[in-house]
């Protein structure tokens, strides 16, 4: 876990602009390091030094916006940094948990992957807009109402700790493991629970059946190999150059065929789209829109291992400290 300082310095950090990250780190450690030095001197011990030094320097929103010169406007600067850090908690707690609940009670309750994903999609948008408007509307009449002190006294206490750098988290890795994992179920399931069926009864996949002779069960491999390496490098606890080219190889590996089978026309059941009149032809904006996003993702995945691999390599060679950016 990051210290106190590395906590604080980091907070103020993210509210300065990138080119002055560096000027404002080395100042504030050097600041709270001549605050602790003196306590330390009148005979204070190490732990309420630190805790005193910072309380002293203050809230790191408005210690941010002073070395960049930004106003905080948007609500007051009595009660700004309270919305801000509210809002922030909202957005990462709320708005997760309510699209989860209602994407899966969607699923549950209709069957339906195409609705499930809209109904997810638009709850996620919704409830953000909410948290957005109901957390500004409510801070703004308080401010009307008089309310310009903030009634929360900051203390070091509320720093939120840096996030594990280096070293693979469990949490990140299951959740790779199980999108890759799911991935390959639904290439099974949509072939038997589609929610079209024909005149006599049976299910309308949504790729095309004949995919089945090599290129489904190729992708299956493909997802199920890349899950394998993702639990693989949560063993070694981070990427190595090994894994990274590893995981480039099976990005293009499934992301290659989809494309051409896409450029094609050949990767959706004509059954199926024709039914619904979804993609009717290859080269259609749906289909665009799909490769796009395919070659995007991968290729956003191979940059971020490309620029976590570095990373990992010096954390697991004991170079790089907690809450040291990469």
């Amino acid at each position: 876990m990051a210290t106190l300082t590395e906590r604080y310095v980091a907070a103020v950090s993210r509210g300065v602009p990138a080119s002055q990250r560096a000027d404002v780190e080395l100042e504030v450690a050097a600041a709270v390091e001549d605050l602790v030095a003196a306590r330390r001197e009148s005979g204070t011990d190490p732990v309420s030094a630190e805790r005193d030094a910072l309380t002293e320097l203050g809230d790191p929103v408005r210690l941010a916006a002073g070395y960049s010169g930004r106003q905080l406007q948007l609500i007051g600067p009595g009660l700004y940094p309270d919305y801000l850090r509210l809002l922030t908690l909202l957005l990462t707690i709320v708005v997760p948990l309510v699209t989860i609940v209602v994407g899966a009670t969607t699923l549950f309750f209709n069957g339906d992957p195409g609705e499930t994903a809209s109904a997810t999609v638009l709850t996620a948008l919704s409830t953000t807009g909410h948290v957005l408007f109901w957390t500004t509307l409510a801070f703004a009449l308080a401010e009307r109402a008089g309310t310009t002190k903030s009634p929360i006294r900051w203390t070091p206490e509320l720093l939120r700790d840096l996030p594990q750098q280096g070293p693979a988290r469990l949490g990140d890795t299951v959740a790779t493991i199980a999108l890759g994992v799911g991935l390959a179920v639904y290439l099974v399931w949509q072939q038997f629970r589609s929610p079209l069926h024909d005149a006599d009864g049976r299910a309308v996949p949504l790729l095309d059946p004949a995919l089945w002779t090599f290129w489904l069960p190729y992708l299956i491999v493909v997802l199920l190999v890349g899950a394998g390496v993702e639990w693989m490098r949560y063993r070694t606890r981070g990427w190595t150059w090994g894994y990274f080219a590893a995981n480039t190889v099976l990005n293009l590996a499934f992301a290659v065929p989809v494309i051409v089978l896409l450029a094609a026309g050949s990767l959706f059941n004509p059954a199926f789209t024709s039914a619904v009149d979804w993609w009717p032809e290859a080269g259609g904006p749906a289909s665009v829109i799909i490769l796009v996003c395919v070659a995007g993702v991968a290729l956003w995945d191979i940059a971020d291992t490309a620029r976590k691999t570095p990373r990992d390599l010096r954390a697991l060679r004991g170079e790089l400290s907690p809450g040291q950016p990469s």
